[in-house]
C-alpha cells in the first residue's frame, strides 16, 4: 500500500524510459483528452451546430459514450487477436481527424450542416477516439513487460488526467476564437472553425506523427512463444507489419525433421 505509493515514482520514471513506451502514452493521453472535452462541451456544440432542446443533446451525449465504448469493445477484441496495435491505433487517430473535422465545420457560426451528419460524425468521433485508450492500455503493458500492469495503468491514467485538467480550460478559452479556414463564395457564408477544435486537431495531428515511430517489442508476446513451443506468435517489424509465426521451439523441431 503505502511503500507501493512511495516507490510509484521511481517506477513511473522506469517506465518512461522504457522503449516504445512513450508512443501507446501519447496515444492514450491524446483520446482521453478528445473524450474529456468533447463530452464536456457537448452541450455548446450541440446547439451551435442548431440542435436546441435539451433532451436532444442529452441523448446525443449519452450516444458519444456509448460508442466510446462499443468502439473499444469491438477493436480493443480484434487488436487483441492479430496484435495490430500500430496500424489501427493509426487508423482511429486518422478517423478522429476526419470527424472531427467535419464537426468542426458544423460548430462554426455561420455553417449549417444536416443534423443527421452532425450526430453521425459525433458518434464516429466517439468510435474513432475511446479505442484507443484500451489498445494502447495493452500494447503499454507489452512493451513495458514485466513491469507492474497497476503502475502501467496507473502512470497512464495520470498522465490523462493531468493533461484534460489543462487541455479543458485551454479549449474553453480557444472556444471564442474562430479561424475562416475558406474564403468567401459569391453569396456563401465564410466558412469557419472554433478554436478548441484546431487546438484538438494539432494534437491528434502531433501524436500521430509521434505514433508513426512506434517500434517497441512485444515482449509478453515473445515470453508467451518462449513459453509454449506451439504457440502462434504475433511478430511485429520495424514498419508495424505484423506476421503470425510459430513458436521458437516449433521451429526448431522443424528444422531438426528435415
Amino acid at each position: 500500500g503505502g511503500g507501493g505509493f512511495l516507490t510509484f515514482p521511481a517506477t513511473a520514471k522506469d517506465l518512461l524510459a522504457t522503449d516504445g513506451f512513450l508512443q501507446p502514452l501519447a496515444a492514450f493521453v491524446c483520446s482521453i483528452g478528445i473524450t474529456n472535452v468533447v463530452s464536456a462541451f457537448t452541450s455548446v456544440t450541440m446547439q451551435r451546430a442548431g440542435f436546441e432542446r435539451e433532451t436532444v443533446i442529452d441523448g446525443i451525449g449519452a450516444g458519444f459514450q456509448v460508442a466510446i465504448m462499443g468502439g473499444g469493445i469491438l477493436l480493443a477484441r480484434y487488436v487483441d487477436q492479430t496484435k495490430r496495435y500500430k496500424p489501427v491505433t493509426l487508423a482511429c487517430l486518422g478517423g478522429a481527424f476526419a470527424t472531427l473535422m467535419l464537426l468542426g465545420v458544423a460548430e462554426g457560426y455561420q455553417v449549417t450542416l444536416p443534423p443527421a451528419l452532425v450526430i453521425t460524425s459525433l458518434l464516429l468521433l466517439g468510435a474513432s477516439a475511446g479505442p484507443v485508450q484500451p489498445i494502447n492500455a495493452e500494447l503499454a503493458v507489452e512493451v513495458s513487460y514485466p513491469s507492474d500492469e497497476c503502475a502501467v495503468e496507473a502512470t497512464q491514467q495520470l498522465a490523462g488526467n493531468l493533461f484534460s485538467a489543462l487541455l479543458v480550460p485551454l479549449c474553453a478559452k480557444a472556444m471564442t476564437f474562430d479561424w475562416a479556414f475558406l474564403p468567401p463564395l459569391p453569396g456563401a457564408s465564410p466558412s469557419d472553425m472554433r478554436g478548441d477544435t484546431l487546438v484538438l486537431l494539432l494534437m491528434i495531428t502531433g501524436t500521430y506523427a509521434f505514433f508513426t515511430g512506434f517500434q517497441g517489442e512485444l515482449k509478453r508476446e515473445a515470453e508467451d512463444q518462449r513459453g509454449d513451443p506451439g504457440h502462434l506468435s504475433h511478430v511485429v517489424d520495424k514498419k508495424g507489419t505484423v506476421t503470425l509465426e510459430a513458436g521458437i521451439g516449433a521451429r526448431e523441431v522443424a528444422l531438426v525433421g528435415k
